[in-house]
């Protein structure tokens, strides 16, 4: 009797290693692979924002009576955005802000700094990664077990 007591124990020892081996498999595969997507992801989009110019603008109402702000580009046109982004609501018509214009377009600008695009996917795919090889260094442990 002792015997398939022990043949039992062996059995759901190596079923729940068996378990945790392939979850640690399914860890790292979407971990490296999601990983790697975002960071790709993050950095290109972060290339994109790169560049962009400061210039001065200033807080103006606009033919319907909302806040817009107008910045004066490097070929004397000037130029309007609407106001939607949070450092613009506290602002009154006629007030100075920095506005980041778009070197390949003068017409694109934003009132927030465009250094902080794409940081969210660059975290998250460093965060993934780091999972994603965690769980293969697991898996490598538990083999030798």
């Amino acid at each position: 009797m002792e015997q398939a007591t022990g043949t039992v124990q062996a059995t759901d020892t190596v079923e729940s290693m068996d378990a945790l081996m392939l979850i640690t498999e399914l860890f790292g595969w979407i971990g490296i692979g999601a990983g790697i997507l975002m960071l790709v992801v993050g950095y290109v989009r972060g290339a994109f924002f790169r560049g962009w110019r400061e210039t001065l603008g200033v807080v103006v109402l606009d033919d319907a009576g909302h806040r817009a702000y107008r910045w004066l580009g490097d070929d004397n046109v000037l130029y309007q955005a609407p106001a939607h982004e949070d450092e613009t609501q506290s602002l009154e018509p006629g007030d100075e802000l920095t506005v980041y214009v778009n070197p390949r377009d003068p017409a694109v600008g934003r009132a927030d700094e465009p250094t902080h695009e794409g940081r969210a996917f660059r975290t998250t795919g460093w965060i993934l990664l780091g999972a994603g090889l965690l769980a293969i260094v697991l898996q490598i442990v538990l083999l030798f077990l």
